[in-house]
């Protein structure tokens, strides 16, 4: 063979292996890329499901501490979070000194600042978030009304609002005549209405709402709530501050549930308000807190039949005489009693009543997880801090006699209460229907009430159906007739001194810093 051809094939063969070594290299060098791009897309996914993991269990543990809290209970500092099937780890620390401070409202606020932390692993990425969040507590008589749900306002003739409104759920706002919102705090999670819940149909009348830190009002009309377009900035440029609603930042506020007022807990043991108490009334019977029996003279408690309109049965009440107690030197010395009946039931509401409760002999709280009526003035005579707290609160004028039967209705005459009120309600149900009645008939009434004023200075909670009395709200008939409400917040309840005893407290967090860090196990990058 020719030496030249030898040379030719030769430098083609040369050509041909390294052009086959830099389509190799090439290739090779391809398939790392795509498996790197590879692993940093899977990382990408893993990092964002162990930060939204590590998020969910931080707000999982802020939400059970608030409960906790809220319904006087213990938290764990350490635990799991249960999520998807999976426990994921979680720590709270505490990380200053309790703050006491007023807020702007003139509201008294204690704040606890804590470090919450968890710590995720998914796959390829573990997240570990941490958040400072400042746990706020705030007594609940330092709203003048408070509902866990939706609040409807609705009242036939003129009524003012004085101290701070706050909804968990939705405001719905109406008037008969004129509504006035003499407060810088008209607020709700949701959304507010100028219409009802029950049927959806416009409201009327007259809503004038305070402009934030003036002496001016300016008016809601008819076609000004939550459905404007542009609601954010006329809520604002309207009332300054005054009204805002969830789309302006309003976040819940957590308060106790129904199961604080009932006698036990789901394990039989006694429930925070018949546990703490120092004077525990059953069926009459009186017990101090260890559950020794109590003597009581003759007189202070008693067995009353008395005619409910609104249920339409004869339900019978344990009648505690305040004046009476005041007497016995078997007064509560910490100032919590504990009443309920072993009869009670939606089937046969029976409850307790107090009566002769003018002047009481020291701040006084009142519960019971069945319904409560409260006969005659209350606390009008050197007045202390009170409050009742049932699973509904009924209101008798000094007029009530007993005298009622089926298809009656006796006169009232006019009546004065001085005290705070947590109570359910047999609310409207969602997407209409049956009306609750509203704020304006939050407590019970019983008598022909027209042309009497009904005076309350206090706070109006609502944060539990009933379940007791479940009857349905009603009007006219056997049932009652409205009073003129001159119901107003008392301001006494912003000095923490005047606070009835064991009032309980609304709460909420405040988020101060955030931080997460996410640990790669590997290089993402060849």
């Amino acid at each position: 063979m020719n030496p030249r051809n030898r040379r030719d094939e030769g430098t083609i063969l040369l050509i041909a292996i390294v052009f086959t070594l830099a389509i190799s290299l090439l290739v090779a060098s391809s398939v790392d890329f795509a498996l790197a791009q590879s692993r940093s897309a899977t990382y990408d996914i893993d990092r964002a499901a162990a930060l939204a993991l590590a998020e969910g269990v931080t707000e999982s543990v802020q939400k059970d501490m608030l409960d906790s809290v809220a319904n006087f209970e213990p938290f764990a500092l350490t635990g799991a979070v249960t999520l998807n099937g999976t426990d994921y780890p979680y720590t709270i620390q505490s990380v200053g000194a309790e703050i006491q401070r007023t807020d702007p409202d003139g509201v008294s606020l204690a704040i606890h600042p804590y470090l919450v932390s968890a710590q995720v692993d998914v796959d390829q990425a573990t997240a570990n978030v941490s958040r400072i969040v400042e746990l706020t507590m705030t007594p609940i008589f330092q709203y003048m009304i408070f509902f866990s749900d939706d609040l409807e306002i609705l009242p036939g003739p003129d009524m003012t609002l004085g101290g701070r409104v706050h909804s968990n759920r939705d405001i719905y706002l109406g008037a008969g005549s004129t509504l006035t919102v003499d407060t810088d705090y008209l607020r709700c999670t949701g959304e507010i209405y100028r219409r009802r819940k029950n049927d959806g149909s416009a409201t009327g009348g007259t809503i004038s709402i305070k402009e934030f830190e003036e002496t001016t009002f300016q008016d809601m009309s008819t076609s000004m709530d939550s459905t404007d377009t542009d609601w954010i900035n006329l809520a604002l440029d309207t009332w300054g501050g005054t009204v805002q609603t969830g789309s302006h930042g309003v976040t819940e506020v957590t308060a106790p549930e129904i199961g604080t007022i009932k006698a036990f807990n789901d394990d039989g043991t006694p429930a925070y308000y018949h546990e703490s108490a120092d004077l525990v009334i059953v069926d009459g019977q009186a017990f101090d807190t260890d559950g020794d029996v109590i003597a009581l003279p003759p007189g202070v408690v008693q067995e009353v039949t008395m005619f409910d309109g609104r249920e339409n049965k004869n339900i019978t009440v344990t009648e505690v005489d305040i004046a009476a107690l005041n007497a016995s030197g078997h007064f509560p010395a910490n100032g919590l009693i504990y009443a309920y009946r072993t009869d009670a039931s939606s089937a046969q509401p029976n409850g307790v009543r107090l009566t002769n409760g003018a002047e009481l002999l020291a701040p006084l709280t009142v519960v019971t997880e069945d319904p409560i009526f409260v006969h005659g003035d209350f606390n009008t005579v050197n007045k202390k801090g009170a409050a009742v707290m049932a699973d509904a609160v009924n209101l008798l004028s000094n007029s009530w006699d007993d005298s009622k039967t089926s298809g009656s209705l006796p006169a009232a005459s006019e009546t004065w209460y001085n005290m705070a009120i947590v109570t359910g309600n047999v609310p409207t149900p969602d997407g209409g229907g049956t009306y609750s009645g509203g704020f304006e008939n939050l407590p019970r009434f019983h008598e022909n009430w027209s042309g009497r004023t009904c005076s309350i200075r206090g706070s109006f909670i609502k944060i539990y159906d009933s379940e007791i009395a479940v009857s349905p709200w009603s009007y006219g008939g056997q049932v009652y007739t409205a009073p003129g409400r001159d119901w107003l917040y008392d301001p006494d309840l912003q000095d923490l001194a005047n606070l009835p005893p064991f009032t309980p407290n609304a709460v909420y967090f405040r988020r101060v810093t955030w931080s997460d860090n996410v640990a790669i196990p590997f290089s993402a990058t060849p």
